[in-house]
């Protein structure tokens, strides 16, 4: 039963992250990156501090070792998504998909030599198919985008991807001693204050931000969707994965949510679904399955 919690965690946050793109590009009509970004980790970090005052959940950092803990911030938020942004604004949207979606390799690869986590061969022919059916429908996508995108943004991309990978490590590493809660929270107010910042200084740069005269309802909305499932949510449900599962394993998921996205936009904005996305969805859950049905010895429980 312990490990269908754990796949339902992964399926969990993968759906998230699927239906955070569409909602993103929403609210970044209304307002700056950075100033998104605050927003949406200021809500985050309230709202798990108002549960933490109301005792429903419980944070204590006191005499636990923070190194861990403060490298996994580090990475995710701060240089993940500061790369991710600029990366974005300045690559072709296939360069970065395929790029992320490399995720999981990488996961693996930092988990062999930082954890000693070793995949079977049946673990690695998974990872392979699920890489490949990313490709696949990323390069399906990006195959009418205009630009080719800039040596600059492709060197951000993969700074957001080694990123990604460094934070599955410490958030693992960190999970010896904190609580997926506690990580999660840590996590939400690294990143209001440091984007805060960010967004103060972009607003003196130009003269003012605005923000409360482009704000829509509809765009706090979208606000809201970022700070309460995609960023306390699903990042509590990444945290948890981390903590129960291998860092490969739990990366893996992540593959998952280029299937959620593509179907979002079906269900959506009309998006079209060929026979190069249904195959590429099916490499992807063949991989997710194959990564966490095929492993060898289980790991002894984690506290």
């Amino acid at each position: 039963m312990r490990k269908y919690v754990n796949y339902l965690a992964g399926l969990g946050f993968a759906c998230v992250f699927g239906f955070s793109f569409l909602v993103t590009k929403d609210a970044l009509a209304a307002f700056r990156p950075f100033e998104l970004l605050f927003l949406r980790f200021s809500l985050a970090t309230a709202l798990m501090g108002g549960l933490a005052l109301l005792r429903v959940i419980r944070l204590d950092f006191r005499g636990k070792e923070r190194r861990q803990l403060a490298l996994a911030c580090l990475f995710q938020p701060i240089l993940y998504f500061t790369s991710e942004t600029f990366g974005l604004a300045a690559s072709a949207t296939s360069t970065a998909g395929l790029v992320l979606g490399a995720l999981p390799a990488a996961v693996a690869a930092l988990g062999a030599l930082m954890l000693k986590e070793r995949l079977t061969r049946p673990q690695a022919a998974s990872l392979g198919l699920s890489v490949l059916g990313v490709a696949l429908i990323v390069l399906r996508g990006g195959a009418a985008a205009s630009g080719e995108g800039s040596l600059a943004g492709l060197l951000l991309l993969l700074g957001a991807l080694a990123s990604a990978a460094f934070f599955n490590i410490y958030s693992r590493r960190a999970s010896r001693a904190y609580t997926p809660v506690e990580s999660t929270f840590a996590m939400m107010a690294t990143g209001a204050v440091f984007f805060g910042a960010l967004a103060l200084a972009e607003g003196f740069v130009r003269g003012g931000s605005g923000l409360l005269e482009r704000a829509t309802p509809g765009a706090w909305i979208s606000v809201a969707y970022l700070g309460a499932l995609s960023s306390v949510v699903a990042f509590f449900l990444v945290n948890f994965t981390l903590s129960r599962l291998k860092a490969s394993q739990s990366a893996i998921f992540t593959n998952l949510t280029t299937v959620i996205s593509v179907a979002a936009g079906v269900a959506f904005r009309g998006e079209a679904f060929g026979a190069v996305e249904l195959a590429g969805s099916v490499l992807i859950v063949l991989g997710v399955w194959g990564m966490n049905a095929l492993g060898g010895k289980k790991e002894p429980p984690r506290a």
